[in-house]
């Protein structure tokens, strides 16, 4: 007769830990990642089962807004509009006309090249992805939480109360942090 194993909550994050670090790995020799691909499902998978202290409920239903506020503090502004985020080594734009932009809480320049692509200098090494990474799958994730609950099934509107909270920010204009 076989055994149950049963494995502890400790031995579970240890594991998605381990199966991150080999996704990231991966990563790093592809050079790319999609969110919504097997990559990025992998370290979505590993993140809610380890589920950091940092990002707050993450595995619930209901968005993390004290998540989203510390993890949209350390990523570029505009990098949630960007389709292609591209990790570089320091390639002179800081001698461009392209202005850098240097997230509140981390310093690390970054370039937004056009309306779909931001490139973000590492400096740091590893640790600067692993990062990035993290915060971007914690963005994905609280992303799809958010359109779960504003998109009407099986059409592209939103619900009333999503317009409204649009309309009401358009009038403070809130859209241009310039202005507030």
């Amino acid at each position: 007769m076989g055994k149950t194993v049963t494995t502890t909550r400790a031995q579970e994050s240890t594991n998605a830990i381990e199966r991150m670090y080999i996704t990231m790995r991966h990563l790093f020799n592809r050079g790319f990642y999609k969110p919504t691909g097997v990559s990025g499902e992998a370290l979505k998978n590993a993140l809610l089962l380890i589920r950091p202290e940092i990002y707050g409920s993450l595995g619930e239903e209901k968005a993390e807004l004290n998540g989203l506020l510390y993890v949209l503090e350390r990523l570029p502004e505009g990098i949630e509009q960007c389709r292609f985020i591209n990790l570089t080594s320091d390639e002179g734009y800081g001698i461009s006309h392209i202005e850098p932009i240097i997230p509140p809480k981390r310093r690390r320049n970054c370039y937004r090249i056009d309306d779909e692509q931001m490139n973000i200098e590492i400096t740091r090494g590893r640790s600067d992805i692993y990062d990035i990474l993290t915060h971007l799958t914690f963005l994905f994730i609280e992303s799809e939480k958010i359109c779960k609950k504003i998109l009407i099934p099986e059409s592209s509107k939103t619900i009333r109360d999503w317009t409204k909270l649009e309309d009401a920010l358009r009038r403070m204009n809130w859209s241009n942090p310039k202005k507030r």
